[in-house]
């Protein structure tokens, strides 16, 4: 959900969290392995489709993940870019928790358009929020693996190729920022098909207020139209938190709970920037 707190400073702080789970609640054990190799997948996502539960595999493949109180028919869905999803149903995993030990992802292949880029044919542009003086901050605050937060950037239906991702930050209470960057194609308005994923490691000690900037331009990726950028939790951070530059009226915001939620919309522009070339009129 989103919470809005309200500040004698007028500042507005928007807050992602997920409800809290019972206390003794009924858990699943594994890890995640490369179908062929065997070597561990880390940073996994694993969740109950459609609903506000999930985890992500640590840098060891294991993860532990609470399904209680679900319906036998809700299924647990374990899904990393380059690798063919596997589901499988409550209801078998309480009946053979062995289905859970050890998952197995077999790798596919990703197909990249192929397209012959004319540099006389293209502009480059900064698209999305950039933000320096934000009315309020917006972002992360709780430690919940999968939870994810982006900004829907338009480009009205023009391909254009991402050379860079600028985060826009108010402040970060982490020495190291340990979060993932995800792109995602946009079907009817929503999130759909992730095309880009790429772990970020930063240390951003004595860092306060400044920029990131991550140049992604040595791995070409082609949009054809309006595309979601977002950073995802995946590594416990202890205490601190994250917060973006943010402001009204602006692309607006997109995030879910955690791995395989739902996602949910907020008219509410964080700070992300995407420094593209586009093809011109």
């Amino acid at each position: 959900m989103i919470q809005h707190h309200f500040h004698s400073t007028g500042l507005l702080v928007l807050m992602i969290c997920s409800s809290s789970l019972a206390t003794h609640a009924q858990q699943i054990r594994g890890s995640v392995q490369d179908a062929t190799t065997l070597s561990p997948l880390p940073y996994v996502n694993i969740g109950l489709v459609g609903l506000g539960i999930g985890t992500v595999s640590d840098e060891k493949g294991n993860y532990q993940l609470d399904v209680n109180d679900l319906p036998d028919e809700a299924v647990v869905r374990y899904s990393i870019l380059g690798y063919e999803s596997v589901d499988a149903s409550v209801s078998a995993i309480r009946s053979d928790p062995s289905l859970a030990r050890d998952i197995r992802l077999h790798a596919i292949s990703l197909d990249l358009p192929q397209i012959t880029v004319n540099p006389k044919d293209y502009k480059e542009r900064r698209v999305g929020n950039e933000l320096v003086k934000p009315n309020f901050n917006a972002g992360f605050y709780y430690n919940d693996l999968g939870n994810e937060l982006g900004t829907m950037v338009r480009i009205k239906s023009r391909p254009a190729f991402i050379d860079q991702v600028n985060l826009h930050l108010a402040w970060c209470k982490y020495d190291t920022i340990f979060y993932r960057l995800n792109i995602y194609r946009v079907e009817n308005g929503e999130p759909a098909e992730r095309l880009y994923s790429s772990i970020l490691i930063i240390d951003y000690r004595d860092q306060q207020g400044k920029d990131i900037h991550v140049d992604i331009s040595d791995r070409p990726i082609l949009v054809e139209d309006d595309f979601l950028v977002s950073l995802e939790l995946i590594r416990e951070l202890g205490e601190g938190g994250l917060m973006f530059c943010a402001g009204l009226f602006r692309d607006k915001t997109w995030y879910r709970k955690t791995s395989q939620a739902t996602w949910e919309s907020a008219n509410v522009g964080i700070g992300i920037s995407v420094d593209i070339r586009q093809e011109t009129n």
